[in-house]
């Protein structure tokens, strides 16, 4: 790690927890949505796709707001660990419902490890987003 960073663990996982906070009702909905025929998911895809979003950019607000020092990196932090988080509760409902467990049928592996790099990336991005914001206000105060 470079030197004069000090990561505060505590503020990566609250932020991590709010993000997942909102994630989990999220990634649910769009579980029980998938589920009904003749929706026109168009919207509430990009609905849903905003609220992650959101629980990311809330997660490194979070982390980035408590911690010490470094909110970038407390922010892409935070984010990417509420997505780490995430992960393994999407993947176990699937199961529960008897779908592919991550990407769509048909997917190669490929397409399945592209889709998660890129959310690992939306994760850390908007997380820095976050850390960005509460910098910001740290400093008008």
């Amino acid at each position: 790690m470079p030197a004069g960073i000090e990561l505060d663990i505590r503020a990566i996982g609250r932020g991590a927890l709010l993000g997942l906070a909102v994630i989990a009702p999220a990634s649910l909905a769009d579980l029980a949505l998938s589920s009904v025929k003749d929706l026109d998911e168009g919207w509430l895809v990009f609905g849903l796709f905003a609220a992650i979003l959101a629980a990311f950019f809330l997660a490194g607000y979070r982390a980035a707001a408590t911690a010490d020092g470094s909110p970038y990196t407390h922010g892409a932090l935070a984010g990417l660990a509420a997505f780490a988080l995430w992960l393994p509760l999407r993947i176990a409902t699937r199961a529960l419902v008897g779908e592919q467990l991550l990407g769509r049928a048909g997917d190669e592996t490929l397409k399945i490890v592209e889709a998660l790099v890129t959310s690992a990336l939306f994760a850390m991005s908007f997380g820095i987003l976050g850390g960005f914001l509460a910098a910001v206000r740290s400093r008008r105060r």
